[in-house]
């Protein structure tokens, strides 16, 4: 009997150590989050200032003016941006787009000798070419890259792109609008400058 207890004794010691201890795995987590912001950028991908030579007789320029715009953006809907012109007078710094005709127009003024907000105006409106001395005006042959509409209450395009990299290239043709162009237009560097911005300014 004592032999046989002895033989339970160390059976149950056995089975007791041969269970198994099951260790119980925990997993803590921590949750990380990044907003990322409604991204803009619009850059200039030519030079922001373009040259061309007008010919003496005609008021044409040798060659048309073109630009590129490059806009990237994440938007997920279509964003609107706005297309402008402006030049400086007397009065300051102008709107120089307008419309005559269905046609858009970039008006450019001398910077050697500033002309006046009225000469300026006289181009816009179709008065005699020697009343706006100082001011040659044109037109905006085609925008690309980009679907757009003029409003001629802003006197300025409205451009619309989409998620991702837009290029938008502009050409302002080489033939002048006759009657902005005359021999009281005084000699030197006329400009105009043009903006695409996302804000309506």
């Amino acid at each position: 009997m004592n032999i046989l207890k002895k033989v339970l004794v160390v059976l149950g010691m056995l089975f007791v150590s041969g269970v198994p201890v099951f260790a119980q795995n925990h997993t803590v987590s921590t949750e990380f989050s990044v907003t990322v912001p409604q991204y803009m950028n619009i850059k200039p991908v030519t030079s922001p200032v373009l040259t061309a030579n007008i010919t003496n007789r005609t008021g044409n320029l040798h060659m048309p003016l073109s630009t590129r715009f490059r806009v990237v953006t994440n938007a997920s809907q279509t964003k609107t941006l706005y297309l402008q012109a402006n030049t400086t007078t007397e009065g300051g710094y102008e709107t120089a787009m307008f419309e005559r005709g269905g046609q858009v127009y970039v008006a450019f003024a001398n910077m050697s000798k500033i002309p006046t907000s009225s000469a300026l105006a006289n181009c816009k409106y179709g008065s005699a070419p020697k009343d706006s001395p100082g001011v040659v005006a044109y037109p905006i042959t085609y925008i690309s890259g980009a679907q757009h509409k003029y409003i001629g209450s802003k006197s300025k395009y409205e451009v619309y792109v989409n998620n991702g990299t837009t290029d938008i290239t502009v050409n302002i043709g080489s033939n002048v609008l006759r009657d902005t162009f005359a021999g009281n237009d005084p000699r030197g560097f006329y400009q105009a400058v043009l903006s695409l911005t996302e804000a309506d300014i």
